[in-house]
């Protein structure tokens, strides 16, 4: 059953003639607000496992679709994390506009398709453009499925819901790199791709049967200059940070990308506060920058370079926002009045530090245990999966407890633990026993049951019920640049604690060891030629895949196990400090988690919460 609220009935202003729906039907036996959240749990499930399975299979890849360099078959991920973050920002206009069924229908079904299509792809030009369909499909699921959650369920049962929707986030990411492994080493890196296909049909049979249509605002205009403004904004902050792993921040193409993107939100921002002439104005030395770096990169990399193509995109944007933001005043893109309500703000904040130290964590932990403990990559993955098991249980409960006690105190005791888990962390060395990994890993994983979703949870259920398809689209898209740019941050300072690192290590052979070198290296070599060389070789990075690893192995054992040890107490230090910065950042988030409230009981929360 439906019930349809009146602009009366829920005390806000909307749009004159435009109504909202609270459903409260039940199916079978179950309420609609649990069977929704299975539904939308297929979507989800395969979205995220989606980003991570392929990591695993990028060197297969390069070798049977015979790409010429790891740049061409990083388009393999790097496509699909772009177009995932371009298509978010329309995602809530969209869901308004064409109703959440019928447009979750559709996405499951692109991304089901393309994923056929990827497994089915002869070379890599085939498999970048079905991974960006790919991406467009799997980009707009999550916010839609938010939302659905979001219509179906009152904000005083939010913490709990979203904890359990938050268990496939945790899960899959530890999930993709074993059965990505699994696949590879054992059968083809092909089933990477179909082991989405089942999944896809379920979700899509399951959302045909038991989902319930929302409202649809007919009459609903697309912001066009919103779009061509937000959108190149968040792929162009996200493809800047990709980049400065490989480039650095002082790179020509990330540093333009970087003010690019800040001009477009610039112009973004004021175009949703309705300012849009100053905002057209921001389109001016938008295409004077991009047209000039457009026209270096031309001169130097060639015309058909991505530098010269990227920049050359960017001053035709600037021109076609001309006219577009010249147009009337439309409903705009995302509700950017939403930030106006303390929670909802200081739980964007605290969402940008948790993504940080969470996403980031998950990317240098592999990283950890493969480099310095010598790990492969199936090991690893199951060495990770014992924090998100822990994850998957203590996030439901974590969401129970939100519920009850209001997500402050939760969130906080969350944040506390978290902090603790990436001191001890830090305090794992190269000699090490792995049970103090894993208990690290357990502590960690049972923090983010009570930091991450309750605190979503507390921004989303004080969103007015006209706007929670924009508040699904904003908080995806911040988690998307989010994880981003932590990323990119915790790279660099795990990058510049290695050359520090490898300065400051201890380094003094033997005799021996030192006869050793020289046997290998066919000439006599001093203890300060050999530190100096060492020093040399282990402050160079590979910025593709974290710290440079140890020389390849030179046959004579005193001189590899020298090596392995200096090698392997400079990559210890540098991971240790990097996570104790990621405890740092963890702690700082006890600041804005001060300021979460509970939701109102508003007559509009009272009648979902029937």
């Amino acid at each position: 059953m439906t019930e349809v609220l009146t602009r009366e009935d829920v005390g806000a202003v909307l749009p004159e003639g435009d109504e909202v729906e609270v459903v409260h039907a039940r199916v079978g036996r179950f309420d609609y607000k649990w069977v929704a959240l299975a539904v939308v749990l297929c979507g989800t499930i395969m979205t995220i496992l989606d980003a991570t399975i392929v990591n695993v299979a990028i060197p297969t890849l390069q070798v049977d679709l015979k790409a010429s360099s790891y740049n061409d078959i990083a388009w393999v991920v790097t496509g699909y994390m772009l177009a995932q973050g371009a298509v978010i920002p329309m995602t809530g206009w969209a869901t308004d506009r064409f109703g959440t069924k019928r447009l979750y229908l559709i996405t499951i079904t692109l991304f089901t398709l393309a994923s056929m299509a990827c497994g089915l792809a002869q070379n890599l030009g085939e498999l970048i453009v079905f991974r960006l369909l790919q991406g467009v499909g799997g980009g707009m699921l999550m916010p839609i499925g938010m939302t659905i959650i979001l219509k179906a369920v009152g904000p005083q049962n939010m913490g709990k819901v979203m904890g359990i929707f938050g268990v496939p986030m945790l899960l899959a990411p530890a999930l993709g790199p074993v059965l990505g492994g699994w696949f590879v080493q054992d059968f083809t890196w092909r089933l990477i791709f179909y082991v989405n296909v089942p999944i896809g049909i379920v979700g899509f049979i399951a959302a045909s049967r038991y989902l319930v249509e929302t409202h649809k605002t007919h009459r609903l205009r697309l912001d066009a200059f919103g779009l061509m403004t937000a959108t190149p904004a968040v792929v162009a902050v996200m493809y800047a940070v990709d980049q400065s792993t490989s480039l650095g921040w002082t790179s020509g193409i990330v540093v333009t990308l970087l003010i690019a993107a800040a001009i477009l939100f610039t112009a973004f921002v004021l175009s949703q506060l309705d300012r849009r002439r100053a905002a057209v104005w921001l389109m001016a030395p938008l295409f004077i920058v991009a047209l000039a770096m457009g026209v270096r990169a031309g001169l130097t990399d060639g015309w058909t370079h991505l530098s010269a193509l990227v920049m050359f995109g960017a001053a035709l944007i600037a021109v076609v926002n001309v006219p577009l933001g010249l147009r009337g005043m439309v409903e705009p893109l995302l509700q950017l009045r939403l930030f106006k309500d303390g929670t909802f703000s200081w739980a964007m904040v605290l969402s940008f530090l948790i993504v940080t130290a969470l996403f980031g964590g998950m990317l240098l932990l592999p990283l950890y245990l493969q480099q310095v403990h010598g790990y492969g990559a199936l090991q690893t993955g199951l060495l990770l999966f014992p924090q998100a098991v822990t994850a998957a249980i203590a996030m439901p409960l974590g969401g129970i407890l939100s519920d009850r006690l209001g997500p402050r105190p939760v969130v906080i005791f969350g944040l506390v633990l978290l902090t603790a888990g990436g001191l001890l962390l830090a305090q794992v060395h190269i000699d090490s026993p792995i049970s103090l990994v894993i208990g690290a890993l357990l502590l960690r994983g049972f923090a983010m049951g009570f930091c991450m979703m309750p605190s979503m949870a507390a921004a989303l259920a004080r969103v007015p019920p006209q706007f929670t398809s924009r508040a699904s689209s904003i908080t995806n898209s911040l988690q998307r640049v989010s994880s981003s740019i932590g990323i990119a941050i915790l790279v660099t300072v795990l990058v510049a604690q290695v050359s520090t690192a490898a300065k400051q290590t201890s380094c003094q052979p033997s005799q021996a060891v030192l006869i050793a070198a020289s046997s290998v290296q066919h000439q006599p070599v001093s203890a300060e030629q050999l530190c100096a060389q060492l020093e040399h070789a282990t402050s160079g990075t590979s910025l593709q895949g974290g710290p440079a690893a140890a020389p390849k192995p030179s046959g004579n054992v005193l001189y590899d196990d020298f090596v392995h040890g200096y090698v392997g107490n400079v990559l210890s230090t540098s991971f240790d400090r990097t996570f104790a910065f990621i405890a740092i950042i963890t702690i700082v988030g006890v600041v804005p988690a001060l300021f979460l409230r509970r939701p109102e009981r508003t007559r509009r929360q009272a009648g979902i919460a029937a």
